[in-house]
C-alpha cells in the first residue's frame, strides 16, 4: 500500500481507535518494526504518520491492519483498509445537521469500542466510597506503600511493603490522604497497625493481612474479599498512592491483558508506592492487590511485556489461612 489516500485515511481510523503512545508503541513492537528507527514525540497524529511510513517501507503495513482488527474485528473501515480501498471516515453528523434530519439513530449514536463504557452516574458514588477504605502505608524507614481496609478491621497490603510483623509495629497507615473537593489537601488521620492480634503473610504471592488497632471500620468502611471472575478485555481501576502522595485513581490504559489463577496484568498507570492497591473491576469488585509493573514475563507464553501486575485476590483468599477458615 503506497502512500496514498487510503493509507492517509488508514491513519486517522487508528488515530481514533489508538490516540494514546503507549498503544501505538505496542503496535510498533507486535509488527516487527525496530522502534529505535521511528521518531515517536507523543503526539499521535504525528507519531502514527511516522509509524505507518516506516511500516510502508518494510511492507508492513497489512500486519498494521490485522493487529488492529484483533482489537476491533467488527470494524468495517479496518476491513476495506484490508483491501486497500479504505474512504475517508466520514463524520457522523455535519456541521449544518439540524434537529429534523433524516439521519437515523442507527447513524447517530454507536457504541464506539469492543464494549460499552456507558455507566451508571451511581458508579462514582460507590468508588468514592472504597476510596474511602484505601490507606497509605508509612515505615520507620520512611518507605511507603498503598493498602486497604477489609472486614474485621483487617488491612491488606504487599509481603514487600510490610514484611515482618516487626516492621508493622512501627508504621503507620494514613486514610483521607488527598485533596479536597476545592484542591486543598485533607488533614489525613494516622492509625497503627496491631500485628500481635493478627499477622499473615506470603512471600511467595506477595501479601499480608495485619489487624488495625481500633474500629478504623466504623469510619473508613471496608472493601469485600470475595472470589471473583474477570477476563481479558475487561477494564480495571486502582486506587493508590503514587509517588507515595495524595490518593488518586488511574482509569486510562486500563485494559486486562492476561489472567491466570494467581496473577492478573493490565495497562492502568502505577508508580512506586502503589503496590498494595486494591485493584477493582468496572463493577468496583476486588479483583488483585497491585504488586509490581514494568518488564514483566507473562506466565503462560513467557513473553517479556511492558504491564501492571496485581496478585489475584482468589490466589489470597485460597492461601490464606485465617481468611480460608
Amino acid at each position: 500500500m503506497p502512500w496514498n489516500e487510503n493509507l492517509s485515511n488508514l491513519k486517522d481510523v487508528l488515530i481514533d481507535l489508538y490516540p494514546q503512545e503507549a498503544d501505538y508503541r505496542a503496535f510498533v513492537r507486535h509488527a516487527g518494526l525496530r522502534e529505535g528507527a521511528i521518531r515517536l514525540t507523543g503526539k499521535a497524529s504525528t507519531d502514527w504518520s511516522e509509524i505507518l511510513n516506516d511500516a510502508d517501507k518494510h511492507n508492513k503495513v497489512s500486519e498494521i491492519i490485522k493487529i488492529a482488527l484483533r482489537d476491533y474485528p467488527d470494524n468495517a473501515f479496518l476491513w476495506s483498509a484490508q483491501q486497500n480501498m479504505l474512504t475517508p471516515v466520514k463524520r457522523l453528523v455535519s456541521g449544518d445537521f439540524l434537529w429534523h434530519s433524516f439521519e437515523t439513530l442507527e447513524t447517530l449514536e454507536k457504541i464506539i469500542g469492543k464494549q460499552s463504557t456507558l455507566l451508571p452516574i451511581r458508579w462514582l458514588e460507590v468508588g468514592l466510597l472504597r476510596a474511602r477504605s484505601v490507606a497509605k502505608v508509612m515505615l520507620a524507614d520512611n518507605t511507603y506503600g498503598t493498602g486497604f481496609l477489609t472486614s474485621n478491621n483487617l488491612f491488606l497490603t504487599c509481603h514487600h511493603v510490610l514484611r515482618t510483623a516487626y516492621e508493622a509495629k512501627s508504621a503507620v497507615i494514613q486514610f483521607n490522604y488527598q485533596q479536597h473537593i476545592s484542591g486543598r489537601a485533607n488533614e489525613p488521620t494516622d492509625i497503627e497497625l496491631d500485628p500481635d492480634a493478627l499477622f499473615e503473610t506470603s512471600r511467595q504471592n506477595d501479601w499480608t493481612l495485619v489487624h488495625v488497632k481500633g474500629n478504623a471500620n466504623a469510619k473508613w468502611g471496608a472493601i469485600e474479599l470475595a472470589t471473583v471472575a474477570t477476563s481479558v478485555d475487561s477494564y480495571v481501576g486502582i486506587i493508590q498512592h503514587p509517588g507515595g502522595g495524595a490518593k488518586q485513581i488511574a482509569l486510562y490504559h486500563n485494559i486486562i491483558a492476561y489472567v491466570d489463577e494467581t496473577r492478573i496484568q493490565y495497562l492502568a498507570d502505577t508508580l512506586p508506592g502503589s503496590s498494595g492497591s486494591p485493584v477493582f473491576d468496572d463493577q468496583w469488585r476486588l479483583v488483585a492487590l497491585h504488586h509490581e509493573g514494568g518488564s514483566l514475563i507473562e506466565p503462560t507464553t513467557r513473553r517479556v511485556v511492558y504491564r501492571n501486575e496485581g496478585i489475584n485476590i482468589n490466589c489470597i483468599l485460597q492461601e490464606s489461612k485465617y481468611l480460608n477458615r
